[in-house]
Parts: structure tokens; C-alpha cells; sequence
């Protein structure tokens, strides 16, 4: 990782839910898996068991929603990991929001502890968008206006699934404690799916 891209610091627990094994769970969830990237946080989904086709079926349509911008997307990532301190996000994402245009320079941006400026207007307004909601908990009335006003009713309902999304995968990762992945295995994706 480069050391202008800051990796959150995490937090020191000694407790941890148990990635599970696949003698863990039912067969045929197992069997799936192997068709997924091999990554930490599918297989702590897995342990949610009848929960995990519903969550992946989420996840699929998160990266792949129609009209959304991947950097946009990457951008609302790496900020919410940010806010929330969690470095499982940082580390598997950083290398995505690289592949699909983020510059070293605008990562840094997305780290500040201050509201972000230096990135283009419409990054700015995601990112303040992804502030609001995630430390706010609803956007204010006039960031609604203005991402009303960039990007439409319906673009505008898909990001806030998307920055709402995105705090819902942080905080079950930080709840979950799923550890860092071992080498870099999305170091040459732009999503997960």
C-alpha cells in the first residue's frame, strides 16, 4: 500500500467472531463459495447461512447498479471506512477505487479528518453525502437539494442505497472483527462481484 493512501488504525479486540469453516456450514453453501472470490467477508456472510443469498444478492446489485458511477461508489467506500475506522474495507478497496480512476492524491483527500475538499464538485457532494449519512444519520435538506439537483430522483435513491449500504457492510465488519485479507486479492478488480 502507498503511504499516501492511510490505512484506518482499526481497533484492539480479543474477541472475534470465527470465520466459519466450510465442515461449518451446509454443504450446498459451501459448494457456492467456491464460486466466489475467495474473500473473508463472503465467507463471514456465509455464517449468517439463510441470510447469505439475500446479502450477496445485495452485494451484486450494489456493484452493478445501473447508472452509478464506480468512482462515485469507490469514493463513498473508502469514506465510510474512514469515518467508521474500518481497515478490512480500506484495504480490499483501495485498490478497486486505483482501477476505476482514483488518484493517490484524491485517496489522501477521502482520508482527512476534516470535511474532504480538493476532489471535484461531485465527489465533494458524495462525500458529504456519505458524511451526513454516516455520522448524521440522514442527509441535511440542502445536500438532498444539490444531489437531487446533480444527479435526478432516481440516481440520487441509488446513492443513498449505496452510502447506506456501505455503512451497514463497516459496521458488520468492525462488529464481526472479518480480518484482513492475506496477499491483495482485489488488487486487479474494480468490484468484488
Amino acid at each position: 500500500m502507498s503511504t499516501t493512501t492511510p490505512m484506518p488504525a482499526g481497533r484492539n479486540h480479543e474477541v472475534a467472531v470465527p470465520l466459519p469453516a466450510d465442515a461449518d456450514l451446509p454443504a450446498e453453501l459451501a459448494e457456492r463459495l467456491k464460486a466466489l472470490p475467495p474473500l473473508n467477508v463472503t465467507r463471514m456472510f456465509a455464517a449468517t447461512e439463510d441470510m447469505c443469498d439475500g446479502v450477496l444478492a445485495l452485494v451484486q446489485a450494489v456493484f452493478t447498479a445501473q447508472g452509478v458511477d464506480p468512482r462515485l461508489r469507490e469514493i463513498i467506500v473508502l469514506r465510510t471506512a474512514h469515518l467508521l475506522n474500518v481497515p478490512y474495507e480500506w484495504q480490499a478497496n483501495v485498490p478497486m477505487a486505483r482501477n476505476v480512476g482514483v488518484t493517490d492524491a484524491e485517496i489522501t483527500q477521502i482520508a482527512s479528518a476534516s470535511p474532504v475538499t480538493g476532489l471535484d464538485a461531485t465527489a465533494a457532494l458524495i462525500c458529504r453525502a456519505t458524511d451526513e449519512i454516516t455520522m448524521d444519520v440522514a442527509l441535511s435538506d440542502h445536500t438532498l437539494q444539490e444531489l437531487l439537483v446533480t444527479f435526478g430522483p432516481k440516481l440520487t435513491t441509488k446513492y443513498i442505497l449505496e452510502i447506506s449500504w456501505f455503512n451497514l457492510l463497516s459496521r458488520f465488519l468492525a462488529s464481526t472483527r472479518v480480518p484482513l485479507e492475506q496477499g491483495a486479492p482485489t488488487a486487479d478488480r474494480t468490484s468484488p462481484v
